[in-house]
């Protein structure tokens, strides 16, 4: 794109006469020269028209634009959304007194009261003093002062702001009031606003115009390479509950289909681990483990029972405060290895200290389509939505009821790493790092990012091959042809019979094709995403 650059008189000058000197016989340009006279009177001239165009260039620019000028450039981003901010008013409350406690004194809207600068407030509404009206003034008791009476500036701007105890006079001192006064400082009195300050929000406001919406958050993230893994979100669907507003998922995929990265919480456990039913459980290698700790059958994967006694090599026994029925089997046993309550003071230490409402998980995001287990050591395992609620997003639990003193708090679950983990900092934005992580959503809009289901598809076609050209070939272009089409699909992308047959009738050398894999059209929800591969790609 063509740059304008400013030219000063004298390069203006110097190329006039190059260009006399070239095209004409002239020779004489010194500075007694009629001629350069003469083009020095139109070089000035040339050189105040790119003055005037430089200033006019700053007309158009936020960055340099000033007063009205900058207005216009609002009404150019947004016209009447994003305006100027006014001049506001100071307002602030006052107290009238009288010497006497006897009858009622009213102070009507509309009396005026000034500070000792001349500073002009005028009352909104109506004051009262009564025998039994509370004091305000120190020292004043009862039936003295009236209610804390607003006020308002007649002026706009901060010159309206004072301090406190400095609005002492009246403009006409109304009947049966002796004294007014200001408990507290004014101080909502607003100038208008700066060329700065406005230049600010406009490009703040800019900023904010991205995002938020379904389409542009979809936009941003698309794209996006995580950091550290170098995997990018080539496809991106966000889905927004239409029954819960303010519930979106966002899902992503890498193009293959393999975006997901997760890392389990529960650590298996060595040795063999025998659950008869009962609260004393076998095993063999206890080294893993202390008392205080929760664990589990790993075929039972949301039933976790808290250990009170460990003898090395030989048994556990647990702890059943919620009636639980005791698993049995030797298949394995597992240590939920996040203790939720680490860090508080209980006593004993690493469990609540009485009236937790809010908890926070380790490691986030969780991923919600596994089993999430939380484990009380004086209640058992809790329930989802009745005893808690889990934001997956962020890894934070709320608590109903609160939790007791002593009470631990064990977790198990599977969060997601790499693409999931980094886009879901992405929408959320990062409160340690807001320059590089701004976030994309509303506030208050839960955002969960996901995975979507992948559905392998089957084909199966049967082509008819023009005579010269080699089956082999047309087949295997055929089959890359289907695979092309299927695997870039977006996330929620149907996959349509029709398109289907017209991808394989334009590879060259297909006269005709009978497709009898899919029967129809394959319509996906707004979490799945369609692919295949060589084994379910048939053409004969």
């Amino acid at each position: 794109m063509p740059k304008f650059t400013i030219k000063s008189q004298e390069q203006i000058l110097a190329a006039m006469l190059a260009k006399v000197l070239t095209r004409t016989d002239l020779r004489d340009v010194g500075d007694s020269a009629a001629i350069k006279h003469m083009l020095s009177a139109a070089a000035r001239q040339d050189s105040d028209q790119y003055y005037q165009m430089t200033l006019l260039l700053q007309l158009f620019s936020i960055d340099t634009a000033t007063g009205e000028d900058l207005d216009e450039r609002a009404k150019d981003i947004q016209p009447a959304l994003i305006t100027r901010l006014p001049s506001a008013k100071a307002v602030g409350q006052v107290v009238f007194t009288r010497k006497g406690t006897t009858g009622t004194t009213v102070i009507s809207v509309g009396t005026t009261v000034t500070s000792s600068d001349g500073k002009a407030f005028k009352t909104t509404a109506l004051g009262t003093i009564s025998p039994s009206s509370p004091q305000q003034v120190t020292g004043h008791g009862v039936g003295r002062d009236s209610n804390l009476v607003a006020v308002v500036a007649s002026v706009g701007g901060a010159a309206g702001n004072v301090v406190a105890g400095t609005v002492t006079k009246f403009a006409s001192k109304p009947a049966g009031v002796d004294e007014v006064t200001n408990l507290l400082a004014f101080t909502q009195g607003r100038d208008l606003e700066t060329d700065d300050s406005f230049r600010a929000r406009i490009k703040a406001f800019v900023a904010s115009l991205s995002r938020c919406t379904v389409g542009s958050m979809e936009a941003q993230i698309a794209g996006q390479q995580d950091p550290v893994s170098g995997v990018t979100a080539q496809y991106v669907h966000v889905w927004e509950d239409i029954v819960n507003r303010g519930n979106i998922k966002v899902y992503v995929d890498d193009g293959t289909g393999t975006a997901e990265s997760i890392q389990p919480k529960a650590t298996t456990l060595l040795g063999t681990w025998t659950w008869n039913g009962t609260t004393t459980v076998l095993a063999t290698n206890t080294s893993q483990v202390a008392a205080g700790d929760f664990i589990r059958l790993n075929a039972s994967p949301t039933l976790f029972f808290q250990i009170s006694v460990v003898t090395p090599n030989v048994s556990v026994t647990i702890l059943n405060p919620g009636a639980a029925t005791i698993p049995t089997g030797a298949a394995g046993s597992a240590l939920a290895s996040e203790n939720v309550t680490q860090g508080l003071g209980g006593p004993p230490v690493n469990t609540a200290v009485g009236g937790e409402t809010t908890l926070w998980l380790n490691n986030y995001p969780i991923k919600d389509s596994d089993p999430f287990t939380l484990v009380s050591s004086t209640r058992g395992n809790l329930v989802r939505n009745t005893d808690y609620i889990l934001n997956p997003a962020s890894g934070k639990i709320d608590f109903t009821p609160a939790l007791v003193t002593g009470e631990k708090i064990g977790a198990d679950y599977i969060y997601y790493t790499g693409l999931v983990a980094f886009v879901q900092k992405l929408v959320d934005g990062d409160s340690a790092d807001r320059a590089t992580y701004p976030g994309l959503r509303a506030a208050g809009v839960l955002a969960i990012v996901a995975i979507p289901q992948v559905l392998i598809q089957n084909v199966a076609a049967t082509l008819t091959v023009l005579e010269g050209y080699d089956s082999v070939t047309v087949k295997a272009a055929v089959g890359t042809a289907i695979k092309d089409y299927i695997n870039t699909l977006p996330i929620s992308g149907d996959v349509v019979r029709s398109e289907l047959i017209q991808r394989i009738m334009v590879v060259d050398g297909v006269y005709d094709v009978i497709l009898t894999l899919p029967i129809s059209n394959v319509t996906l929800l707004d979490d799945q995403l369609a692919r295949t591969t060589d084994f379910n790609v048939a053409v004969l």
